[in-house]
């Protein structure tokens, strides 16, 4: 996990990102929302609107897109949001690992 820039030494959770051919990578997340999250896309070869699916920290497999890549961050939106609880412990975890 990594401290990103702004996030007060908050240790942010990581993706596991598997493309439609099986492989996999894992992506440091630099903001989350209900539905999708921001990652770190350096080294990572993901196109726009190209289909993945994503495996959040606790939670299973799950169908997203890429909807935007600049400066080497993207955009990841979810097929299906997040639950607010879902959420708050995933960030809360991220908490704990400060």
């Amino acid at each position: 996990m990594m401290t990103t820039p702004g996030s007060q030494g908050r240790k942010l959770p990581q993706v596991e990102c598997r493309y439609r051919n099986g492989r996999k990578m894992v992506l440091d997340i630099l903001d989350i929302s209900l539905g999708g999250c921001m990652v770190d896309a350096r080294g990572w070869g993901a196109d726009v609107w190209e289909r993945v699916s994503v495996k959040l920290p606790g939670l299973g497999w799950q169908g997203a897109s890429v909807v935007w890549i600049e400066d080497q961050r993207a955009g990841i939106a979810l097929e299906e949001p997040l639950h607010e609880a879902t959420l708050a412990h995933i960030m809360g975890q991220s908490l704990l690992a400060a």
